[in-house]
């Protein structure tokens, strides 16, 4: 098996726990006390790992190239004001957690278009479409 498809799938888990700590928060707190408390949390850590890695891994850790900074910051934004309050709000606001992420996990097909359609490292083949068609009915079902 490969190390991308290991990591992927810790990942998965993880998002998974991450998102019923999220269905279970949002009742507590509203999406704007969530998300803030989420990334500021997120901060702490990403420095504290960024220290390690520099310090105790000796890893090169650079600071952003000028030329890079606008591309960054226009991501984080519509992140931080568009993306993960629709993420937050479609997973309290269902019935199940699940259901919700299986729409937002649409993203998968949309990046793999993009990717076809910007990077063209990949061509749209009869088993792809299939792959596609499959996806898009089994979130039907889940729904």
């Amino acid at each position: 098996m490969e190390l991308w498809f290991i990591y992927g799938l810790i990942a998965a888990v993880l998002i998974a726990s991450r998102d019923i700590f999220t269905s279970k928060f949002t009742s507590k707190y509203n999406v704007t006390e969530h998300l803030l408390y989420y990334y500021f949390l997120c901060g702490i850590f990403i420095g504290i790992y960024a220290f390690y890695k520099k310090y105790i891994a000796k890893e090169r850790v650079n600071l952003i190239h000028k030329e890079d900074l606008w591309k960054y910051g226009l991501v984080a934004a519509v992140s931080v004001i568009i993306i993960s309050p629709c993420q937050v709000l479609s997973i309290r606001e269902s019935k199940n957690p699940g259901q919700a992420k299986a729409i937002v996990n649409l993203n998968t097909l949309f990046l793999f278009l993009m990717s076809v359609y910007f990077i063209k490292s990949e061509k749209i083949t009869t088993k792809k479409i299939i792959g596609i068609l499959a996806t898009v009915f089994g979130i039907y079902l889940v729904m």
